[in-house]
């Protein structure tokens, strides 16, 4: 009986509720009704009746929670997608660097500079790129082919990194993580070049563009590109009349109104052309970049690079355009000590790989507070050229050749000394002027001239006592054989056959060094030095060469002076007067001692002999930091000396 009885029960509740439902959706309907038919104070009559069915509707929602429900439920609004405003600048090839302001003018006009565009964050690879092709029409040719690209900070011309897609593509949130709305991205073509011609003003790319009007030929054009159209069409001849059928000048005048003054025009300071005033700037910069592009080598080949080469009239004209070759946007950085500067000098020169010796050279030495503004720099390639003529070559008076080590050839250590040397040259360092004639004709021609090869360009000690014991042996047994044969004789070995013998040990020390000479060829390849040489072997031979030797001497050091004294007659004037006598007199007496020196030595330079020993070249690197002649002008070198003699009378007046 309880389970019809409930049924009924609850079959009665719900017909009630059903009837209150229907009876207020009705009341409402009606209330409805006459808001809409009434106006003004009947229309806030209307609202209590509206309101008067909430507390109903609220209480059977208590009382049957699970059947009644309180009123519609209104699910909130899903907010839209964030938008981020990013800048592009579409690419016409390959770049490594982002391009110059007057390569943005060529691109813009192009369809291809700056757009700002608006990248949802929810945004997919395939809707970035129909936005992108959409600001870009040339995009379709690429075909998908384009990867991003972006500048880290700074100024003028960055490198460009990738922006690494994710595994689905670009999106919106990765780009917005990439750039963080900041910068811009550069499109960068992959495996396609878009033309770079100028669009007509009326093309697609430029619809969105604010245009203006030009005075000149009542053209509309975009105001980005108004001050190059300026420039263009300020130049060009404006028709005074117009031309009938027959193409005959009826003489019709062209009168301006006072909105239509000629624009002041100002020279321009590079190419001396009337140009108007307010382009002025912007006409000097890209003048000047294409002079520079005119003066480049074209397609870069060896042969117009040696045919610029060609013509120097003497050594200074020659290193001036040495000089400009040196890159200047990083450095090429050295840590070393003092002590054991050669081994160390050439191990931290091979480990160096952030840049290259074709940068500028600075030079740190641990454990000392020095920076380098030139003199380290220059007091570096003064000793690490000495300390490689020591420990790497051998020789007399007459010059030096490389001496023979395979182990040292096999360390590639000969390549790093030719880039020392090609540095040192270029740099302000002292010239490698010790080798041998044979060893500079070698360098300067590929080639090795087997028939001016003497018994003196022998520098081995142990191949010329062979040579000396040959000339004078009387008997064959006395004759070493199997040292003989090791040096590549085959011929039959008789007192008559000295003179074969001799020339065949002279040919094997010359010979065995010709891989290690196009290894050290192989190192004098930066700047382009070796080509260099090749090209000026004349004017080239005094930076290699022995007898054409650049050393410092007294009368050189003496000449570079340069003092002010103070006026004549005065007590200064003899103190002064009194410093540089004693100073010229200390610089012969050291030039003296060394030629003394020289004579003991049997034949040998004084600097190979005794390293702490004080000659004119090291009083002279103490002085200024290099021992040598400088290349070129020694006016650098007169410079220094003059502010050293200037201490040197501040000294003497204390």
């Amino acid at each position: 009986m309880a389970d019809p009885n409930e049924r009924n029960l609850r079959k009665m509740a719900m017909d009630v509720m059903a009837m209150i439902k229907t009876s207020l959706s009705d009341s409402s309907s009606n209330d409805q009704g006459q808001s809409r038919a009434s106006t003004g104070p009947v229309q806030s009559r209307a609202t209590p009746s509206t309101s008067s069915g909430t507390p109903i509707q609220h209480n059977m929602s208590r009382a049957f929670p699970g059947m009644f429900k309180n009123g519609p439920r209104f699910q909130k609004k899903r907010p839209a997608g964030k938008m981020s405003q990013m800048q592009f600048l579409l690419l016409d090839a390959t770049l490594e660097k982002t391009p110059k302001p007057s390569r943005e003018m060529v691109l813009l006009q192009a369809g291809l500079g700056r757009r700002t565009i608006n990248i949802p964050e929810a945004s997919d690879h395939q809707e970035i790129a129909d936005l992108l092709s959409a600001a870009y029409p040339k995009m379709c040719d690429l075909e998908g082919a384009w990867m991003l690209h972006k500048a880290m900070g700074g100024s003028g011309q960055r490198r460009l990194n990738l922006v690494s897609p994710d595994e689905t593509g670009y999106t919106g949130a990765g780009l917005t993580r990439a750039c963080g709305g900041k910068g811009c991205l550069y499109i960068m073509p992959i495996q396609h070049t878009l033309s770079t011609d100028p669009l007509p003003f009326t093309a697609s790319e430029f619809k969105d563009m604010p245009k203006a009007r030009c005075v000149t030929c009542s053209q509309s054009v975009p105001l980005q590109l108004l001050s190059l159209h300026v420039d263009t069409c300020s130049r060009s001849e404006p028709h005074s009349g117009h031309e009938d059928a027959d193409g005959d000048d009826m003489g019709t005048t062209v009168y301006l109104s006072s909105s239509d003054t000629p624009e002041v025009q100002t020279t321009c300071p590079i190419c001396e052309e009337w140009v108007a005033s307010d382009i002025v700037e912007i006409h000097a910069s890209t003048c000047g970049e294409r002079e520079c592009d005119e003066a480049e080598y074209g397609d870069g080949s060896q042969a117009q690079k040696s045919e610029r080469v060609l013509g120097f009239s003497d050594i200074s004209d020659l290193m001036k355009t040495l000089n400009e070759r040196v890159d200047t946007s990083t450095t090429f950085s050295i840590c070393v000590t003092r002590e054991d500067i050669v081994e160390r000098g050439l191990k931290q020169w091979q480990r160096q790989k952030r840049s290259s010796p074709q940068n500028t050279l600075r030079v740190t030495f641990l454990g000392e507070p020095g920076i380098d503004n030139g003199a380290l720099k220059k007091e570096f390639l003064t000793e690490m050229v000495a300390g490689i003529e020591r420990r790497f070559f051998e020789g007399g008076t007459t010059g030096k050749t490389p001496k023979y080590s395979i182990t040292d050839v096999g360390s590639h250590n000969f390549k790093t000394i030719g880039e020392i040397f090609a540095v040192s040259i270029v740099q302000g360092g002292p010239p490698p002027n010790f080798f041998m004639p044979w060893c500079y004709d070698f360098i300067s021609t590929g080639e090795l001239d087997y028939g001016a090869v003497t018994e003196d360009d022998v520098a081995d000690l142990d191949l010329k006592k062979q040579i000396q014991q040959i000339r004078a042996a009387d008997d064959v047994d006395v004759l070493e054989i199997d040292k003989i044969v090791a040096c590549g004789y085959t011929g039959p070995i008789s007192i008559q056959k000295k003179e074969e013998i001799v020339r065949a040990v002279v040919l094997h020390a010359t010979v065995r060094l010709v891989p290690i000479l196009q290894q050290l060829c192989s190192g004098l390849v930066i700047y382009d030095l070796l080509g260099m040489v090749r090209a000026e072997k004349d004017i080239c031979r005094q930076l290699f060469a022995q007898e054409l030797s650049r050393k410092v001497d007294s009368d050189f050091l003496v000449r570079s002076l340069s003092p002010v004294f103070s006026e004549k007659g005065t007590v200064k004037r003899q103190r002064e007067s009194r410093i540089i006598n004693h100073l010229q007199d200390y610089i012969q007496d050291l030039e003296d001692k060394g030629a003394d020196g020289e004579m003991e030595g049997e034949g040998h330079l004084p600097d190979a002999g005794n390293e702490n020993q004080i000659d004119v070249g090291k009083f002279c690197q103490w002085l200024t930091g290099q021992s040598h002649i400088p290349l070129g002008t020694s006016s650098e070198l007169r410079d220094v000396l003059s502010k050293a003699i200037v201490y040197g009378f501040e000294f003497g007046r204390c």
